[in-house]
C-alpha cells in the first residue's frame, strides 16, 4: 500500500481547467480510512456552484454506484478533475438544443437541482411593468393594493436593460452567455428554460380567496390562495414542462413583533417536488427565442371590497427572473453511449468544461469520491446563482 502525507499543498495540473490542492493523498489504492479529503478548485468549469479558490472535501470511494447528478472527484491519467455524474453505465446520453436526454427521455430537474443549476439572469424591480395599471410599485417591490374580480392584474417582465436579456426586432431573448467567462469560451445560444421566483406577501380576509398566475409566452399556471401568510413561489418551463412550486414561509414573533426568522432551520428549505407540472411542446417556437414572464392576480368572487373595509393586496418581493443550464453538445457529435463499468460526466460550465463530450465515459475505477455538498443560501431571493 503507498499512502503519501503531504505537510505542504501538492498541486495536480489537469486537463479541465480545475487544480485541486491536496492535504492528503493516497495514489495506488484506495483510501481505506474513508477519511474526507479536501482540495481547492481553480477554474471555472464547475461554476457557479464550485468556483474558483473554493474549498471543496470528498468522501472517498467505497462502492461503484453513483447517483445522478452527483458532483465527484476523479482521475484522469494522472489529473484530478472535478465533474458531475450525468450518465450511469448502459445508458445513452444525447443533447438536443441545449436539454439533456437519458435513453431518450428528457432528464426532469428537482427544485433542489434548479437550484444548483439555474442563473438569475434579472432581479431588479425596474425590469417590471404594469399594463393594467393595477400594481405600485415602491422601491424594489410591487404591490397590487386593489384585487379586482373582473380582470387579472398583471405585471409583466420587460426590462430596460438587463445583463442576460437581449431585446430583438421580435421580442426578448435570453441567452447562455455567463459574465464570469472570458469572451472566447461564450456562446449565445438562445435558452428556453426560463422562469420566476418571488415571494407574495398576501393580506387576504377569512373566507376570501386570490387566484394567482404565473405565465410565459406557452403555458400559464395557477394558484388558489384561501389564507393570508408569505408565499414562495417558483415557477417556469424547465425540462420540456411548465413546473411549480408553492410553499408557505413560515413568520416567529420577536420582541419587536413579527419578523421572517431567517435562522430558523428549514424556513427557506426548498420542496423535494414540485407543486404542479404541465407537459409542454418541445418543438422551436415559431419565433425562436421570444420570451415572455407575468404574474397576476385575481380576486375570487364578485364582491369588490371584503367585508370589514380592511383592504386585500398582495405584495411581490424579490421578483427575478431564472434561466436553466443551457448544456452544449459536440461540433460532429450530440449522443454517447455509455459502457459497462463506466459513467458520463459533464461539468457544470458546458462553454468552460472538458468533460466526458471530448473524453468519452470514464471508468469507475477513475472516481476517488464523491463531494461533500456545501450549503445553500438560506434567503430565497438568493437560492439561485447570480450570472
Amino acid at each position: 500500500m503507498n499512502v503519501i502525507f503531504w505537510n505542504k499543498p501538492l498541486v495536480v495540473n489537469i486537463r479541465s481547467a480545475i487544480t485541486i490542492f491536496l492535504g492528503l493523498i493516497v495514489l495506488g489504492c484506495e483510501n481505506q480510512s474513508n477519511t474526507p479529503l479536501s482540495g481547492k478548485v481553480q477554474g471555472m468549469s464547475m461554476a457557479p456552484g464550485f468556483q474558483e479558490g473554493d474549498i471543496i472535501s470528498w468522501q472517498p470511494r467505497t462502492t461503484n454506484n453513483f447517483l445522478r447528478n452527483a458532483p465527484i472527484v476523479c482521475q484522469l491519467e494522472e489529473e484530478l478533475v472535478i465533474k458531475r455524474v450525468i450518465g450511469l453505465p448502459k445508458e445513452s446520453v444525447r443533447i438536443t438544443d441545449g436539454d439533456l436526454f437519458i435513453d431518450d427521455k428528457i432528464i426532469q430537474k428537482s427544485p433542489q437541482l434548479l437550484e444548483q443549476f439555474g442563473l438569475i439572469v434579472d432581479d431588479d424591480a425596474d425590469s417590471w411593468s404594469d399594463p393594467t395599471h393595477s400594481w405600485i410599485q415602491t422601491n424594489n417591490q410591487w404591490s397590487c393594493k386593489y384585487v379586482s374580480p373582473k380582470h387579472i392584474s398583471w405585471l409583466k417582465f420587460y426590462p430596460v436593460s438587463s445583463r442576460g436579456v437581449v431585446h430583438n426586432e421580435d421580442g426578448l431573448r435570453i441567452y447562455d452567455d455567463v459574465s464570469w467567462l472570458p469572451k472566447e469560451n461564450r456562446h449565445l445560444n438562445s435558452v428556453q428554460d426560463i422562469g420566476i421566483s418571488v415571494v407574495l406577501d398576501i393580506r387576504l380576509q377569512e373566507g376570501n380567496s386570490f387566484e394567482i398566475f404565473f405565465a410565459d409566452n406557452q403555458s400559464a399556471a395557477r394558484i388558489i390562495v384561501r389564507r393570508q401568510g408569505r408565499l414562495a413561489v417558483i415557477a417556469g418551463r424547465l425540462d420540456g414542462q411548465f413546473v411549480v412550486a408553492a410553499w408557505p414561509l413560515a413568520q416567529k414573533r420577536t420582541a419587536g413583533g413579527i419578523s421572517d426568522g431567517q435562522n430558523n432551520s428549514g424556513l427557506y428549505q426548498l420542496p423535494r417536488l414540485w407543486s404542479a407540472c404541465l407537459n409542454v411542446s418541445n418543438k422551436k417556437r415559431e419565433k425562436q427565442g421570444v420570451q415572455s414572464l407575468s404574474v397576476g392576480i385575481k380576486k375570487i368572487g364578485s364582491q369588490e371590497e371584503s367585508p370589514s373595509g380592511v383592504p386585500e393586496m398582495v405584495t411581490a418581493e424579490g421578483l427575478l427572473v431564472w434561466r436553466d443550464i443551457y448544456w452544449l453538445s459536440m461540433p460532429n457529435k450530440t449522443e454517447w453511449i455509455v459502457p459497462e463499468k463506466h459513467v458520463f460526466v459533464l461539468g457544470d460550465c458546458p462553454a468552460a468544461s472538458r468533460d466526458s463530450r471530448q473524453w468519452g465515459s470514464i471508468p469507475l475505477d477513475a472516481i476517488q469520491g464523491t463531494v461533500l455538498q456545501r450549503g445553500f443560501p438560506k434567503e430565497f431571493s438568493a437560492w439561485l446563482h447570480l450570472n
